[in-house]
């Protein structure tokens, strides 16, 4: 079975959880009133200097944005700082409650569900994932991307044509970013279609260049099926390109 497991698409998940998710988590309406519930237990949970600031900063807040963007630094701290997944899940979970925003909700469902997504929860990502869509976001990124992950999701439990429909939607969505490309491959290859799945590898490489994943794909693919070389040349010609663009061998 193919499967993106590769370190960089880790890291890029890390990022979309770091840089996107700060941006839009912030950006909607107010929280509610009760903005004085306590922190989850176990917080403080550090002796650092970094978790003592944020959590004076968030002492200080009146609420509102301030206090949601107090919140979610904390969130980003637990997470990647202090790899407390747990801590981070606990209090993404409060600003859902606290929130009655559906776009902050989306957004927040989201990141709990990468949260799982990294630590291989699938049913636990997919379960996230599914609650974000409930709330119908209309946000772009939030939109994509809790179906490109649920669609990743998908495919990690073998359950590929799910999984092709989540990523469909996500390339109509925006056809300009390469990861649902990658997963719709992967969909794909798991039913036995291999023309198909390397044509969505070969569209990864032409939206994104950079990432080596689908290359690493499509020369597995044609390592497990030669016949390929031969029956479809625009394959290694894609390949061809990617070696050259990115200086490195296939």
């Amino acid at each position: 079975m193919i499967l993106l497991t590769s370190p960089y698409y880790v890291r890029n998940l890390l990022y979309v959880f770091t840089s996107y998710m700060a941006s839009d988590l912030l950006c909607h309406g107010p929280m509610s009133a009760s903005l004085r519930l306590l922190l989850p237990p176990g917080i403080p949970a550090t002796e650092t200097e970094t978790e003592r600031n944020l959590l004076s900063d968030l002492e200080a807040t009146s609420g509102g944005e301030e206090r949601a963007q107090a919140l979610w630094h904390l969130v980003l701290f637990y997470q990647n700082d202090a790899k407390r997944s747990d801590l981070a899940t606990a209090l993404l979970h409060q600003m859902i409650h606290e929130s009655h925003d559906h776009e902050r909700k989306a957004t927040a469902y989201l990141a709990l569900g990468q949260i799982a997504q990294l630590n291989e929860n699938w049913n636990t990502a997919l379960a996230h994932y599914a609650k974000g869509l409930s709330f119908s976001p209309t946000e772009h990124d939030t939109s994509y991307l809790l179906r490109n992950n649920a669609g990743y999701c998908l495919n990690a439990l073998g359950l590929y044509a799910a999984g092709e429909k989540y990523c469909r939607r996500a390339i109509e969505i925006d056809a300009k970013r390469h990861n649902a490309y990658k997963n719709l491959g992967v969909s794909l290859y798991g039913q036995g279609d291999h023309r198909s799945a390397a044509w969505c590898w070969v569209e990864a490489i032409k939206v994104n260049p950079a990432d080596p994943d689908a290359a690493v794909l499509l020369r597995e693919l044609l390592s497990k099926h030669p016949s390929l070389n031969s029956d479809y040349p625009w394959i290694q010609q894609a390949l061809k390109k990617f070696r050259k663009k990115n200086s490195q061998p296939i």
